[in-house]
């Protein structure tokens, strides 16, 4: 029998944070937004009594919590927190899928000889995180993974849920429909315009169920994943030069592609997103015809939708690169492009391996990541920065 663990780290930035200064533990904390001009990327469980929520602008967070302590955000910090948490995952199995920085599936199954049932291993696992990486995680158990994810949010914070098998339906008929994956603010309404406000009410139709949640398809290591992977940042200061937003970018596909590549997954859908420092925010995808898990290949969607849709003249305060229709097995390029997708694999490879000795800067598409208005080139691939690798060779 499958089972699948899904693993949600509780306020991740703000936790990472708290583990540099346990000084901050038990206060209201927010990272980003400190400035009052941007945006909270993560606020504590104690700010968000306050009514704080992530990508609320900071002076609305600094009016609702005027005692909260705001700290900027520190991505590369919160990668490398991260990899440790994903490498902590992968010694309890080799299935193991990034969904985002700071959420995950393992898949225990047929794990149960080695380590016993798989409800014990995830208690290993959430305990595991916390006491040798010090952050709180959540949990969700289940014989289906979108099950098993909707577990783990209903848990939030540091909890753990196992849904046994044929329980399903009875777990998830309450729950309001939204909290399915892929069911957003548009899809919400129309399905309760039609009177589908639960899910036990969205499983009576049987098409409708079918298409957001088949509780009856198998899981598939070949078939479309309907999971995203993507990666955003807010700036800390508004940007007007495209050629600084570009190399912004050109950070976030190198993200977005390496956890493609962890997890063996291809995507055939690219989405840029784009909000302004008026918090207009703005979405645009593309459809592949081949998948790829290429940074080249992604990036080269994600400026093209950048070019086309890049309003002139407004300052654009966040940034994010997203990867979806993800597919883990049968590549769909003709026999002519097999040498050259050969050779890019090889290629990339050794990208990672670098990256994940070196660091995530390691090996960037073109300069390198640089969130100010200094940027002076375009992004290109690869490009390798050996005086990066020595000096983070020489601290470690």
């Amino acid at each position: 029998m499958a089972f699948y663990l899904h693993i949600d780290m509780d306020s991740f930035y703000v936790s990472v944070e708290r583990v540099l200064d346990p000084s901050l533990e038990g206060k209201p904390v927010m990272v980003g937004g400190g400035s009052g001009r941007g945006v909270v990327t993560s606020a504590s469980y104690e700010a968000r009594q306050f009514g704080v929520r992530s990508a609320m602008p900071g002076f609305q967070a600094r009016r609702l919590c005027p005692d909260g302590i705001f700290v900027p955000g520190r991505r590369k910090v919160y990668s490398e927190f991260s990899a440790k948490v994903f490498d902590l995952l992968r010694t309890f199995s080799p299935d193991v899928r990034a969904f985002s920085i700071d959420e995950g599936l393992v898949n225990l199954t047929g794990t149960e000889r080695l380590m016993g049932h798989p409800i014990r291993v995830a208690h290993e696992i959430i305990g595991r995180i916390r006491n040798e990486l010090g952050l709180p995680s959540s949990g969700g158990l289940a014989t289906h993974p979108t099950v098993a994810k909707i577990a783990a949010t209903t848990v939030k914070p540091r909890g753990l849920l196992y849904v046994p098998p044929g329980s399903e339906e009875r777990f998830l008929g309450p729950l309001d429909v939204s909290i399915i994956p892929g069911v957003g603010p548009k899809t919400h309404r129309e399905l309760v315009d039609r009177g589908i406000a639960t899910v036990a009410q969205l499983l009576a139709h049987p098409r409708l169920g079918g298409r957001y949640l088949n509780l009856d398809r198998p899981e598939s290591s070949g078939r479309v994943h309907e999971h995203s992977i993507g990666s955003e940042t807010t700036l800390a200061q508004p940007l007007l030069d495209t050629a600084a937003m570009e190399q912004v970018l050109g950070g976030l596909v190198g993200e977005v592609a390496a956890r493609l590549r962890r997890q063996g997954g291809r995507a055939r859908r690219i989405t840029l997103k784009l909000r302004y420092s008026d918090f207009k925010t703005i979405t645009r995808s593309r459809t592949l015809k081949a998948s790829t898990c290429f940074d080249v290949d992604i990036f080269k969607v994600v400026r093209e939708l950048f070019e086309a849709n890049l309003a002139p003249d407004r300052p654009v305060r966040l940034l994010g690169v997203s990867t979806s229709r993800i597919i883990t097995e049968g590549w769909q390029d003709s026999i002519f492009d097999y040498r050259e997708r050969a050779s890019m694999e090889q290629l990339y490879k050794g990208i990672d391996r670098l990256r994940h000795k070196y660091g995530e800067e390691t090996v960037t598409l073109g300069a390198g990541k640089d969130h100010s208005n200094q940027a002076s080139s375009k992004p290109r691939l690869p490009s390798v920065h050996p005086e990066r690798s020595e000096a983070k060779s020489k601290g470690a």
